[in-house]
């Protein structure tokens, strides 16, 4: 009885939040996802084998902005503290906890951030000093392009710098643009919705993709379709989202969720959901993005799969 009460409850909040009309009526927060088995990531992480070590010092400039949106929604301040935790350890942050949704989630290694990693945190657009250092930018915020900012990514991008572009930081402003596509694989995007999203992996013997399940689902808001159109010769999509044709029709597209693109000696690494601050506490989010991370590095993929499981929303179930 208590069970069918909650999912009664979860559906009517989701219905307001969903359905056309019917939002500024009823609006509130959706109800985070039930969380991940923990055991079925512990055998994903397996089936990928042990981490590589790394002697080489890898720089990480996490860049952020102001918040944006409502509770729970493009909270970047918070990712960027944390995730220079999760990354860099309490030399990096003076956060006291590494997941972002909710209390504290105990775990002893949460502060202890991984081997050989520098954090260092930016903010609206990293400075001169930032992308001399960087071996990997990570963009969790709007990006306003101008056509200096377009050079300076480029230059970087040339000497083999790292991109990592998550959410908001895909959405490109003012609008989407072929020159960003040129230096990101993808120039942004023109729909997007709120809700569920079932994700299903395209490319699954991509190092970013290895042990993942094939589906996995997340309550997010994934943006579609690319815009201009992605090169499929030098975009690599790992794993897509079947969205909507036409707003008014059934037919589905895949389209891309998460992707690869080379341009110099640069890697470039996308990732569209993020919305939400329990995606970055979801460890099939985690897995995927930790590992384009390190890869946009010039790193082995599996550098930072130690970390995918701390502090994050997980059932021994």
């Amino acid at each position: 009885m208590k069970r069918t009460l909650k999912r009664l409850i979860r559906f009517l909040v989701l219905f307001c939040w969903l359905a056309p009309g019917t939002a500024t009526l009823c609006y509130a927060a959706p109800p985070p996802p039930e969380p991940a088995v923990r055991n079925e990531v512990e055998a994903a992480l397996a089936k990928a084998g042990a981490a590589k070590e790394s002697v080489r010092k890898l720089c990480v400039v996490l860049l952020a902005d102001k918040k944006d949106h409502r509770e729970h929604e493009h909270d970047y301040p918070v990712w960027q503290e944390r995730w220079a935790l999760l990354l860099g350890g309490q030399t990096a942050s003076r956060a006291t906890q590494v997941n972002l949704f909710g209390p504290a989630t105990a775990d002893a290694k949460a502060g202890a951030g991984a081997e050989n990693t520098e954090v260092v945190c930016a903010w609206s657009w990293p400075t001169e000093k930032q992308f001399a250092s960087a071996n990997v930018i990570v963009a969790f915020c709007y990006l306003s392009w101008t056509d200096d900012r377009k050079r300076q990514l480029k230059q970087y991008l040339e000497r083999g710098g790292g991109l990592v572009l998550i959410h908001s930081a895909t959405w490109t402003k003012p609008k989407a643009d072929p020159d960003v596509a040129a230096l990101a694989g993808v120039g942004g995007f023109t729909r997007y919705r709120h809700g569920l999203l079932q994700v299903e992996v395209a490319t699954a013997d991509h190092p970013i993709c290895r042990g993942l399940p094939s589906k996995f689902s997340f309550l997010d808001e994934p943006y579609w379709p690319p815009t201009p159109p992605i090169t499929a010769d030098r975009v690599t999509t790992l794993a897509v989202s079947r969205e909507k044709t036409e707003p008014t029709g059934e037919q589905t597209t895949p389209q891309p969720m998460f992707w690869t693109y080379q341009t110099g000696r640069g890697r470039v690494f996308g990732c569209v959901p993020g919305h939400y601050t329990w995606t970055f506490d979801d460890p099939w989010f985690r897995l995927l993005l930790l590992r384009g991370i390190a890869w946009a590095g010039g790193e082995s993929a599996d550098r930072f799969d130690p970390l995918v499981l701390r502090g994050a929303r997980v059932t021994n179930k």
